[in-house]
């Protein structure tokens, strides 16, 4: 199988992803910025890096008291860093740190403050012997350093342990079992875990069989399908954008980062899902086109010869160049990998969204809703925002279609309650004290939000409720963690992780070791969409949406459930979840 320039292309792509803007999530309420470690870096190096206490690393990070391995993710505590000392902290280079000197500075000052030797100083800065002066870059070995202990100054190295992020509840019980160790083995290789086991923080999970420097491939039980022809695949991504594109949905869902980050983490995922496919007998020549965002771009390229011919098209992420590139792709199927509104089928019949709409969303939920609280007091808040007006039409529409039918429940049709930004009086007056209440929230105003969830939370627990609200809600910060717990709430979404899942741990860890980093969502959708897709071809060749129902392939991020929507439309992938706020965070609501 060709594919030359996809793998040239990831071979620089661990480099690409190390560049980009640093990881930053939130654990317990507290931000820590995520660093996947590389060859040669310490755990000392590290803490002088990012101004971080070396204590506060290993509180953090239990994992790494027996030292750094490569592709490791370590957690830096944002509240520890130093603002002082940030501002002259060194750089990271190849696994080395990079001092500038400051004025006043001197040899024997700057070798003290990382615990080295003047000689190692000198050997590692031939120019020392012309004199130091400011401004000057000095590299540091820190390995022989006397400033931190021996496991602190170790570099990464390449072994066979693995890593494992810690999920709310999780025991050492449960992970031992997972992983066939005893709890004491697990114990043994984090340092004892002297402050328990903490939700959010890396594991070491040590292991008996050596990394290999290629990607690894995914554990996959799908069935091998009968050999077929030669393919060929085109996948057109992004690559030369550099800023944010809000158009990349027709429903506001816009990328979570910059298209171009975007673009190289879904390669990425690409690259891992063919490796799984070429191990069952992919036959095909794959390539991988820059489309970039903007017109120009993309219709030069699809008025050459090159992109034209192929069985599959995967890309590009915009709707316009989506619908510029179906006027030269015949009948090959053309799959829109990312979030788009359903414009993008319309009128166009090779066309398949992998990634559901609002609608599919919101549908699910109004199905869940019937089938679990049918007979329950639901009401739906319906705030006058002039700008919602579509979407609570739309949440009531879904949810009369829903509830008809519906055994037991004591009114036919889906009870309105008007409401004001500031005042929920009159759904608060509708509460039922004696049958559970559930309050469907169709909106995306933060101000509403905030004051149904102070509103009703403190009616809990004089009264059972239980909030459903929109799939944008996790990414609204401000929200109140505490009062999205106590109110149960629930929201739609098109996909959902399940880290006991020993196949998503796969990913994580292959992922980890060929890119020295964490796989984001994107990373994720490219191995999903390709994996699903080309296998599709792979069994039912360009006829494939015909067969939809019968792909074999097992996707470890989306479910998938197309449908096509009417004779001359493409195909959609309908399929959605449920998700709940849990005090072990949010989880797939069962």
């Amino acid at each position: 199988m060709t594919r030359r320039l996809l793998l040239a292309a990831l071979a620089a792509l661990a480099m690409a992803l190390a560049t980009h803007a640093q990881d930053v999530r939130v654990v317990n309420g507290d931000k820590y910025i995520a660093h996947a470690v590389r060859q040669g870096e310490t755990l000392f190096g590290l803490s002088r890096h990012y101004a971080v206490p070396l204590n506060a690393l290993l509180e953090a990070n239990p994992g790494a008291a027996e030292g750094l391995s490569i592709g490791q993710v370590i957690l830096v505590p944002v509240k520890e860093q130093s603002k002082k000392e940030l501002k002259t902290a060194p750089r990271l280079d190849d696994g080395a740190l990079v001092h500038k000197v400051a004025r006043k500075e001197t040899i024997y000052g700057v070798a003290r403050k990382y615990g080295i030797t003047q000689e190692d100083l000198r050997r590692m800065n031939p120019d020392l012997q012309y004199g130091i002066h400011p401004g000057m870059e000095l590299r540091i070995q820190v390995a022989t350093s006397t400033a931190a202990p021996p496991a602190a100054v170790q570099p990464a190295a390449q072994d066979s342990a693995r890593f494992h992020l810690v999920q709310p509840g999780e025991t050492l019980f449960s992970l031992g079992k997972n992983y066939g160790l005893t709890p004491d083995r697990i114990k043994e290789a984090n340092g004892g875990l002297p402050d328990g086991l903490k939700a959010g923080t890396y594991l070491r999970i040590p292991g008996e069989q050596s990394l290999t420097t290629a990607v690894p491939a995914v554990r996959d039980t799908t069935p091998a399908p009968p050999p077929g022809v030669h393919r060929r695949i085109a996948f057109l991504l992004p690559f030369t954008s550099t800023g944010r594109d809000t158009s990349a949905s027709g429903e506001g869902e816009g990328q979570p980062r910059s298209v171009t980050d975007a673009a190289l983490e879904f390669r990425a995922g690409v690259g891992m899902a063919l490796d799984t496919l070429e191990a069952r007998g992919l036959n095909a020549d794959v390539h991988v086109f820059d489309t970039g965002m903007k017109p120009d771009q993309w219709a030069a390229l699809f008025r050459s010869d090159a992109v034209r011919g192929m069985d599959l098209y995967i890309g590009p992420f915009h709707r316009a160049a989506v619908e510029s590139l179906v006027r030269i792709t015949g009948d090959a199927p053309v799959i829109c990998p990312v979030p788009q509104s359903n414009k993008v089928i319309l009128g166009n019949p090779t066309v398949s969204k992998a990634v559901g709409s609002r609608t599919d969303r919101l549908k699910q939920m109004a199905r869940y809703l019937a089938f679990h609280h049918g007979r329950d007091n639901i009401m739906l808040l319906k705030p006058e925002i002039y700008a919602e007006r579509d979407l609570q039409g739309l949440m009531i529409r879904e949810m009369q279609q829903a509830l008809q039918g519906t055994n037991g429940r004591l009114r036919d049709s889906l009870l309105v309650v008007s409401c004001g930004r500031r005042d929920v009086a009159a759904a608060i007056g509708k509460l039922d004290p004696h049958r559970p209440n559930i309050l469907i929230v169709p909106s995306e105003d933060v101000e509403f939000i905030t004051t149904v969830l102070s509103k009703f939370s403190g009616l809990v627990p004089k009264h059972k409720i239980t909030v459903f609200g929109m799939d944008s809600w996790p990414s609204m910060t401000t929200l109140e963690v505490a009062a999205l717990v106590k109110l149960n709430v629930h929201v739609p979404a098109n996909a959902n992780l399940d880290y006991a899942s020993p196949r998503v741990n796969d990913f994580i860890s292959a992922y980890r070791a060929a890119f020295h980093n964490e796989p984001g969502e994107y990373a994720f959708l490219g191995y999903d969409v390709t994996l699903f897709y080309v296998q599709a071809l792979m069994q039912f060749g360009k006829r494939f949406p015909e067969h939809y129902g019968e792909v074999a392939a097992q996707p470890i991020y989306l479910e998938m459930r197309m449908e096509k929507l009417g004779p001359e439309n493409g195909w959609s992938n309908a399929a959605a979840v449920v998700l709940e706020y849990l005090p072990e965070g949010l989880v797939k609501a069962k």
